[in-house]
């Protein structure tokens, strides 16, 4: 075949793309994509992870808030929640939640009194299931309250 544009022959070569090129360009495109669509349910994962942490920080946050709200002397001492589901629906989210909260006396130096310092230290504990491992994660939060 003569090319007219550089007077050169050009032997046994047709301009576009030959059945193998077409199919290897497949080829490497159908991996890409594969390994992308393998990458969402992963990513998902790790989302529903974040979210359940976040809902556990605001769950523990609204029990402080609460009994902050009841003052110094309406806060009771020891194990003042039991660990036990927020919801008993399996349909409300709710239900993979779970929540202890724990009162005790501490002095100055923060360190546990058996007797009234004036100052008492809330802790509260919200258990759920990490989305990714399949394993129970606790989310704690500890608070002061003082007599005055």
């Amino acid at each position: 075949m003569l090319n007219w544009r550089n007077n050169s022959i050009m032997l046994g070569r047709e301009n576009g793309l030959s059945l193998l090129e077409i199919m290897v360009s497949f080829s490497i495109l159908v991996l890409v994509f594969i390994a992308l669509a393998q990458s969402f349910p992963l990513a998902l994962t790790i989302n529903k992870t974040s979210e359940n942490a976040t809902k556990a920080s605001y769950l523990a946050q609204a029990k402080l808030e609460e009994l902050n709200s009841l003052g110094y002397e309406g806060i009771g001492l020891g194990q003042i929640e039991a660990k036990h589901r927020l919801a008993d629906n399996p349909a409300d989210y709710l239900y993979y939640f779970q929540r202890q909260a724990d009162v005790s006396y501490v002095d100055g130096n923060l360190q546990a009194s058996a007797a009234d310092t004036g100052l008492k230290k809330i802790t509260v504990t919200i258990f759920y299931t990490n989305a990714l491992s399949k394993t129970e994660k606790s989310y704690n939060t500890i608070t002061l309250i003082s007599q005055w």
